[in-house]
């Protein structure tokens, strides 16, 4: 692996021995195939390094970071392993979180031409049971919000950015205060740094399930739950719920390859228009 790949995949764990086997497949499985994979372990049990160090052997993109138990989430751990980053763009997903194969695909687009943007963040409820937080960075005035301490609508495993831009960050990933959402706290000091461009993407490439709303379940729930949403992640039925629940989310949203905006495209591109400024405008930062 002596070519830099395009992507750095970070994937932050501390004891989903039993989920995170499911997220990693989800990564490897992706279309865009050219990046390294960081598992970065915040005082992980044996049996997580066992589930990593096996996929690991077959896969040498795979590389583990093991860190003892570290303040709060970890999140130190995860600026250390970055400075090892060899991607020009950095992803996150969560160690109990499902990529769509389309998803780091979709990501690398967006941060070909922005330096932190993040897609749309799909929260499982029930067995087909979605919803999507509005809002997006195209809304007026949306960005400055979240910087300003607004609730932000997305979190770790839709969000990504340059390398670049991290590496001009007065501070990057750090322990986040009491109450407040690790992620949430990293976005904003990319939202409060002069210069950068940012984006959203409003395409279903990934699915969330919310651990502080399982504390209830079973070890054996939480699986049969990842397990089967790992088996019908190409399935027309689950890209209909996922792509309904955006829908509801967004009013007036196209998925991107609905027939008339790709005949429209078609049109576009005789015309001379850029496409994406035609088929996915509110895709761009206010």
């Amino acid at each position: 692996m002596n070519r830099k790949p395009f992507a750095t995949v970070l994937v932050p764990t501390h004891n989903h021995a039993h989920l995170i086997g499911y997220a990693i497949r989800s990564i490897q499985d992706q279309s865009f195939s050219d990046f390294e994979l960081f598992v970065v372990g915040d005082g992980a049990s044996a049996e997580t390094r066992d589930v990593v160090g096996d996929l690991a052997r077959s896969d040498p993109r795979i590389r583990y970071f093991d860190f003892p138990k570290g303040q709060r989430h970890g999140e130190a751990h995860r600026h250390v392993a970055l400075q090892e980053a060899r991607g020009e763009i950095v992803a996150y997903c969560g160690d109990d979180d499902l990529w769509l194969r389309s998803h780091l695909a979709s990501l690398a687009k967006l941060l070909k031409r922005h330096d932190f943007g993040h897609m749309v963040q799909i929260n499982v409820h029930g067995r087909n049971e979605f919803v999507v937080y509005g809002g997006s960075f195209a809304e007026p005035g949306c960005w400055q919000k979240v910087r300003d301490g607004e609730k932000a609508f997305f979190g770790l495993t839709v969000g990504g950015h340059r390398m670049s831009a991290y590496r001009v960050l007065p501070v990057g990933w750090s322990p986040a205060p009491d109450g407040t959402y690790t992620d949430q706290f990293m976005w904003r000091k990319f939202l409060r740094q002069p210069g950068l461009r940012f984006a959203s993407g409003l395409e279903a490439t990934s699915i969330h399930i919310a651990s502080p709303a399982r504390t209830d379940w079973t070890a054996q729930e939480r699986v049969a739950e990842l397990k089967d949403l790992f088996e019908r992640r190409d399935s027309a039925e689950l890209r209909v719920a996922l792509e309904q629940a955006i829908r509801t989310a967004h009013h007036g949203w196209t998925p991107p390859d609905d027939p008339l905006l790709v005949r429209l495209a078609g049109q576009a591109k005789l015309l001379g228009v850029h496409v994406e400024n035609l088929v996915r405008r509110w895709r761009q930062p206010s």
